[in-house]
C-alpha cells in the first residue's frame, strides 16, 4: 500500500482541483462519522458513484483504511466507472 500512495496522490492531482474537493470532503465527513461512532450512510455507494473514478478510488481506500468500509467489495468496473449524475443512479 505504501508504494501505491504516490500514484493515488498523482491521480488525484491529475483529476483536477474540483474533483479532489469531493474526495477531501468525503474524507472529512468520514472522519466525523468515525469520531461520532456512526457508520457509513446507507447511500454511500451512490455518493461514491457520483465521483470521478480517481476520487472514488481514493475515497474507497480511505474508507477501508479507517475501518468504515467493511461490507461487500467494489468491483473494478464500479471503481473505474465514469461519474454518474444523480438522475442516472435513480433509474
Amino acid at each position: 500500500m505504501r508504494r501505491a500512495a504516490p500514484y493515488l496522490v498523482a491521480m488525484s492531482l491529475a483529476a483536477g482541483s474540483a474533483a479532489a474537493t469531493d474526495a477531501e470532503q468525503l474524507a472529512r465527513d468520514a472522519s466525523d462519522w468515525l469520531l461520532s461512532g456512526q457508520g457509513l450512510p446507507r447511500d454511500y455507494r451512490v455518493l461514491l458513484l457520483q465521483m470521478d473514478s480517481a476520487d472514488r478510488l481514493l475515497a474507497i481506500a480511505y474508507l477501508r483504511r479507517v475501518g468504515l468500509l467493511t461490507d461487500r467489495p467494489w468491483t473494478v468496473e464500479d471503481v473505474l466507472r465514469p461519474a454518474q449524475p444523480q438522475t442516472e443512479l435513480a433509474k
